[in-house]
């Protein structure tokens, strides 16, 4: 835990947080600080058009109105955790997504290019591309998550290598695991519902037990583990360490949270760096 400062983002334009931290994913992975936030890195009213163009073209849409009327998470784009066990299903979608995402965004900014860019940047030496096996095949390269009322995450970590162990994947051969979060829309902000919180806490197995939402509540609270909230507005993107635990609140009122998310691991002495979905 860290002692000597208080554990808070580091809000700046890339080349400061690069001044401040040479380097800033090593940094995130010591636990050094929570998270580097870049604000307005993405056109805001490209946020809204492309939200508008999400519901024209039926992509978006309200789970308690359809269906089973059940709460859940839309996605747009292909999600490993929820693919992988088929793998000719997992790169069937991905290939899928990866044909969306080459004309969904034309007449604006591509907010995937704007992420993988951002990453690079932040990782000076390392090579940013799609997440891909042996033989080619590419995994999704990233995934609009739209949080309806009702949905979210309770405490937990990421990590293909220690939590999925997925070890017939690629990604899996990486030491640390990581997020970027684009926010695309904002919930109604009713006690700041969906705004993300990171843990000072590196997983460790010991932990388990205390992952329900009121467990690890109260196990923060015993032990005295530092917390932050990023709060974030449509065109902020943050990258933190997943392998912290970290949660988001349920989602309370009619409009629904958007963010473009990432995954992407890398190891210190890896030239590459995989990102996914």
């Amino acid at each position: 835990m860290t002692t000597s400062q208080i554990w808070t983002p580091f809000e700046a334009p890339i080349p400061e947080i690069l001044a401040q931290y040479p380097e800033p994913l090593m940094a995130l992975a010591r636990g050094e600080v929570p998270a580097f936030v870049l604000r307005q890195h993405y056109n805001p009213a490209h946020c809204r058009a492309l939200m508008r163009r999400f519901y024209e073209r039926s992509l978006l849409y309200d789970p308690h109105e359809v269906g089973d009327g059940q709460a859940r998470r839309v996605d747009i784009g292909t999600s490993f955790g929820h693919h992988r066990g088929d793998r000719e299903k997992f790169h069937a979608h991905s290939a899928e997504t990866l044909e969306l995402f080459e004309t969904l965004f034309d007449g604006y900014d591509d907010p995937v290019r704007t992420m993988y860019d951002a990453l690079g940047q932040l990782a000076p030496g390392k090579e940013v591309k799609t997440a891909r096996e042996p033989d080619g095949r590419l995994y999704g390269p990233a995934i609009f998550r739209v949080y309806h009322r009702e949905t979210g995450h309770g405490p937990h970590y990421d990590s293909v290598a220690k939590r999925t162990r997925a070890f017939e994947y690629q990604i899996s051969r990486f030491k640390h695991q990581f997020a970027g979060v684009l926010c695309f829309q904002n919930s109604t902000k009713e006690g700041g519902t969906g705004e993300p919180y990171l843990y000072n806490c590196p997983f460790r197995p010991a932990l388990t037990e205390h992952l329900g939402r009121e467990e690890f509540a109260a196990y923060v609270a015993r032990e005295g583990i530092e917390r932050v909230q990023v709060q974030l507005e449509p065109g902020d993107l943050y990258f933190f360490f997943t392998e912290n635990i970290h949660e988001v609140p349920a989602v309370v009122g009619d409009q629904p949270r958007a963010v473009l998310a990432i995954f992407f691991a890398m190891s210190p002495d890896d030239d590459e760096i995989y990102v996914w979905s």
